[in-house]
C-alpha cells in the first residue's frame, strides 16, 4: 500500500474520532437546561405563547412528593391528546441553588418531555399572584387555559390521569 493511502486512513480515522469526541461532548449529560421564569413575564412567555391551543401548566417541585406521584399520570393524560390541541408546560418552584441541577435530572430520569422553567422570584407571593390570585401556594397545581387564554380549569393537589385527562378534554372541547 502507498504512503499516501496509509496517510488518508489515518486522517480519517483521526477526522471520524474527531467527529465521535465533538459528538459525545454535545451530548446532554442531563436533560435540557431549565430557563429561568420571572413573574412579571409568566403571561407573556408562557400563557400567551401557546395561543390557538389548550395550554395545561403544571407547577411543582423535585422536593414535593405528591408532585413527583403525579408527574407520570400527567405526562400519560397528555399524550392522549395532539400536539396540535394541547401545550404542556411545567414550572418548578425549586431554589435558585438546587433547582437547575434537580429539576433536569428528574425530568430525565423519569422521561418527562415537557419544557420546565423554573420560578426566579424573591417572594414567592409575588410569583403565585402574577399567575392566579386564587392560587394558596400549594403544590402540586394545575392551571388548563381555553384556546382563548383564559383558565378554564384549577387543579390543586396531587392529580390522577382521569383528572388532568378530564380537565384537558372539557378545554379541548371534546367528549
Amino acid at each position: 500500500m502507498s504512503r499516501s493511502g496509509t496517510s488518508a486512513r489515518a486522517g480519517g480515522a483521526a477526522a471520524a474520532l474527531l467527529v465521535a469526541l465533538a459528538l459525545a461532548a454535545g451530548a446532554p449529560a442531563a436533560a435540557e437546561p431549565v430557563k429561568h421564569l420571572l413573574p412579571e413575564d409568566y403571561a407573556r412567555r408562557i400563557v400567551a405563547a401557546k395561543g390557538g391551543r389548550v395550554l395545561l401548566v403544571n407547577f411543582w417541585a423535585t422536593w414535593c412528593e405528591p408532585c413527583r406521584e403525579e408527574m407520570p399520570s400527567l405526562v400519560a393524560a397528555a399524550k392522549r391528546f395532539p400536539s396540535k390541541d394541547l401545550a404542556v408546560v411545567l414550572v418548578s418552584l425549586d431554589s435558585q441553588k438546587t433547582g437547575p441541577a434537580q429539576v433536569p435530572k428528574f425530568l430525565k430520569e423519569q422521561k418527562v418531555p415537557f419544557v420546565s422553567w423554573l420560578a426566579k422570584t424573591r417572594d414567592p407571593q409575588d410569583f403565585i399572584d402574577a399567575v392566579d390570585r386564587s392560587w394558596d401556594g400549594s403544590l402540586p397545581y394545575t392551571l388548563v387555559y381555553g384556546r382563548d387564554g383564559k383558565i378554564a380549569a384549577r387543579l390543586s393537589g396531587l392529580q390522577s390521569e382521569a383528572s388532568f385527562t378530564e380537565a384537558i378534554r372539557k378545554a379541548v372541547g371534546t367528549k
